[in-house]
């Protein structure tokens, strides 16, 4: 039995049909689709938060795939490293900042 693998940069994998395997040639990565989203098997398990709105208390629902207890840096929109409170209560995680600003929360 032949196991065929779709691959490619990572920005080109299109959604995969459920069961159906992909490899990233850029990243690194084996995913599995859904047929609605694509889980990642494989490789380094990273979820980025956007902030677009400023606020002191950020509240990210990390995904069902991210079953880890994961590090965070977080960003504000120039690029800046910023440092706060974080608090697990998995899968919510709450990032509390002295003061609003929109920004990322890098998730590994």
């Amino acid at each position: 039995m032949l196991i065929q693998f779709k691959r490619g940069n990572k920005v080109d994998l299109p959604i995969l049909e459920s069961g159906e395997p992909a490899f990233t040639t850029d990243t690194k990565n084996l995913y599995i689709g859904t047929g609605t989203e694509n889980v990642q098997i494989a490789g380094d398990q990273t979820y980025t938060h956007i902030q677009s709105v400023p606020a002191m208390v950020w509240t990210v629902t990390l995904p069902e795939w991210f079953k880890e207890h994961p590090g965070v840096v977080i960003t504000d929109s120039a690029g800046t490293q910023v440092f706060g409170e974080v608090n697990y209560s998995y899968p919510v995680v709450t990032l509390s900042f002295a003061a609003p600003f929109g920004g990322q929360a890098h998730f590994n």
